[in-house]
């Protein structure tokens, strides 16, 4: 699993930032957690009830703990992690337009004039 460990039902990722418990007897038997800096508006919670198919939680947990990098504008990674040493972020180059922009410009062709 990438090197997550496993004490008793817990699981905890390499860095130390998320938690995964797991405990099938209670009502809400997967819980994750992710912080850093304990709090400081960089952590968050999800946590899945036994009506939750387990496929969903499998796939949840199988792209949580993926090695592969998770792409995002610079703006949108939280202030205090932006200089951790855990996190790599790597600037990329001659990246694509943000689809959003690119929404936004085939709209402005669709504009109609009222008199």
């Amino acid at each position: 699993m990438n090197h997550w460990h496993r004490e008793d039902d817990t699981f905890t990722s390499p860095d130390g930032h998320c938690h995964l418990q797991h405990t099938p007897a209670e009502d809400t038997p997967w819980r994750f957690r992710h912080h850093v800096y304990d709090g400081f508006d960089t952590h968050w919670d999800a946590s899945f009830t036994q009506d939750t198919p387990e496929q969903l939680v499998a796939q949840f947990f199988t792209h949580l703990a993926t090695t592969t990098p998770v792409e995002r504008t610079f703006r949108d990674v939280p202030y205090l992690v932006q200089n951790l040493d855990d996190a790599l972020i790597t600037p990329v180059h001659r990246a694509p337009v943000n689809p959003h922009v690119h929404h936004a410009g085939a709209q402005l062709g669709r504009v109609v004039h009222r008199r």
